[in-house]
Order: C-alpha cells, then sequence, then structure tokens
C-alpha cells in the first residue's frame, strides 16, 4: 500500500499523482494507492512526520517533493518487493493503528525528555 499526502493547493501533487498512477500501470502492478489530504486528515500527516507535500509513504519508504522517473520506478519496485517476501500487508485499519503507535511512542518520549 502507498500513502499520498496531498493538499489543496499544491500545484505538484496532481503532477505525483499522475506520475504514480502511469508507473503503476506501466509496471504490472496493482498496488493500492491511497491519497490523504493534509488539510483534511493533518492527524495523519503528523504521524508520518509529513513536512511537504507531495509525499509518498508505504513501509519505511518514504519521497517527499515529486521525485524522478527513476526514482519512482524504484520506489515502487521495492515497495512491491518487499510485498511479496511475505512482509506485513498493511490494510487501511493496520496503517491508521501504527500511525496511532507512532504518536503515543512520540509523546512517551517527549514526556521522558521533559522529565529529566
Amino acid at each position: 500500500m502507498i500513502l499520498l499526502f496531498t493538499s489543496d493547493h499544491c500545484a505538484w501533487c496532481d503532477v505525483l499523482k499522475t506520475m504514480l498512477e502511469e508507473e503503476s500501470e506501466e509496471l504490472g502492478l496493482l498496488e493500492s494507492i491511497y491519497e490523504v489530504n493534509v488539510d483534511r486528515h493533518h492527524h495523519i500527516a503528523e504521524a508520518f512526520s509529513i513536512l511537504v507535500v507531495p509525499s509518498i509513504v508505504s513501509g519505511m519508504h518514504k519521497i517527499s517533493g515529486v521525485p524522478s522517473a527513476s526514482d519512482l520506478r524504484s520506489f515502487i519496485l521495492q515497495v512491491n518487493v518487499g510485498a511479496h517476501r511475505g512482509l506485513k500487508k498493511h490494510t487501511s485499519h493496520s496503517v491508521l493503528r501504527d500511525a496511532r503507535k507512532i504518536q503515543t511512542a512520540k509523546g512517551q518520549e517527549e514526556e521522558m525528555i521533559r522529565s529529566t
């Protein structure tokens, strides 16, 4: 699963969305792509530490800005290889659960820093 972080005022977001769809189709991959609007879902963007739109995230892989065609292809292939190696496939529910875990861990880390 690939998360595409966009914004209402982002001119480059549509460019990356089109590139991502075309590259996935060209590679014959049916990887799920979910668009997350950071204006409406800022809590999800915060959980994934998204500071720049457009950004794409899948597992531990992340690209911010508009990548070159070869970098995007590499990203998609890495994501697909990881998914086919039997790694945990993420559903939208598990991604949100992971995002909540990240937020909780960050909060605990900040508390530890404050208490020292």
